[in-house]
């Protein structure tokens, strides 16, 4: 595995199947369990056809029709938040926004929300499982025969022996029995009310051959979805939510310019005109993410590495490299708006880029 520091060659690592066929390392994957969602898919060829399945439910037109399920998540946390107000007590707002981000990309995914929000404090649990899945990931990565013995022992079993699976198990159960419930409905011949789920127009996709349509391949691409929709969300609103209440100047512009476009109606700011302000876009910007491991090397690698070398760059030493953004360890909104700000963004690479970047960047 070779990773490369030189910045100005991620626009040659990270590309389009145009330019070059990209395979994901397997090793890099394996501590998530068997290789069957899109995220963790090796071949390229296969990579593409699972990621063209998917890929329209996230395009911004799509997303935006979502508007309403997020405004009434928006709305249940304001809600919660109410009764805290002026008490001086303490909030975590880690698990809030995971509740709020899992329950939204599980309304668009199987048609209703878990119920995260409702639950008394925020489900700290919740958090805490896929975060505690995601450590235990680089264990399994290096010992794979383990994870893949725990699959083959009653689950039962494995809540004895690694009580910290528990939440993750139960996740499992959760999304198999919502997916039950999608395969049921399509039986019983009900049409989803409103906007349809991901699982029932993937079941329902008459391109995708049955394999892609089996309850295993379709429980690992929602338990995919549900992780990588949830938590990373979480994770930029919390750490965005810290600096911004922190740094009193930062809280103050994006005050003034969300005060500019405040109605005396609730939910009547719509995200088009969000999208609009310059402070709110310069606060919201992703603030880490992690990157792909890719396959498969363009010419200016030829006389150093040899073929089929695993090469990968990360975005943490990128988003942190003065050479590009000047102070790279201050939360400063006011990067993106600046004169460099267009070629500023094309070193934030929270995303990544190429074929495998990530999904949700619209």
């Amino acid at each position: 595995m070779k990773y490369i520091d030189r910045l100005r060659y991620y626009d040659e690592l990270y590309v389009g199947p145009a330019t070059r066929r990209i395979e994901k390392y397997g090793w890099s994957v394996r501590g998530f369990g068997p290789l069957n969602y899109t995220f963790a898919t090796v071949g390229h060829e296969l990579h593409r056809a699972r990621r063209g399945a998917v890929a329209p439910y996230f395009s911004k037109a799509l997303v935006q029709q979502l508007e309403p399920s997020v405004q009434a998540m928006v709305d249940k946390v304001i809600s919660r938040l109410e009764p805290f107000k002026g008490t001086g007590a303490v909030v975590n707002l880690v698990d809030l926004f995971a509740c709020m981000t899992s329950d939204v990309i599980c309304q668009y995914a199987f048609g209703a929300p878990y119920g995260y929000l409702d639950q008394p404090e925020f489900a700290p649990y919740w958090h805490k499982a896929v975060m505690e899945a995601s450590e235990g990931s680089h264990f399994f990565k290096q010992f794979p025969w383990i994870e893949a013995g725990l699959r083959m022992l009653p689950p039962s079993v494995v809540r004895k022996i690694a009580p910290q699976l528990a939440s993750l198990l139960n996740l499992g159960d959760m999304i198999r029995d919502k997916i039950f419930k999608v395969q049921a409905d399509i039986k019983e011949g009900k049409t989803p009310e409103g906007q349809k789920s991901i699982i029932y127009e993937l079941i329902m996709d008459l391109q995708l051959p049955p394999g892609e349509k089996t309850l295993p391949r379709l429980e690992a691409e929602a338990i995919a979805l549900v992780a990588a929709g949830s938590m990373t969300v979480a994770h930029t609103l919390s750490v965005t939510a810290y600096h911004v209440i922190k740094n009193i100047k930062v809280f103050r512009k994006l005050q003034e310019e969300l005060m500019s476009v405040t109605t005396d109606t609730p939910g009547e700011i719509k995200w088009n005109k969000l999208e609009q302000l310059p402070n709110f876009n310069g606060s919201s910007d992703p603030s880490d993410s992690s990157e792909p491991i890719a396959m498969g090397l363009s010419s200016f690698f030829d006389s150093h590495l040899r073929l089929q070398t695993p090469v990968g760059m990360t975005s943490v030493m990128m988003h942190n490299s003065s050479d590009y953004f000047p102070n790279p360890e201050e939360f400063d909104p006011e990067r993106w708006l600046g004169p460099n700000a267009a070629r500023l963004r094309k070193y934030m690479v929270a995303f990544s880029k190429g074929s495998r970047q990530c999904l949700g960047m619209k």
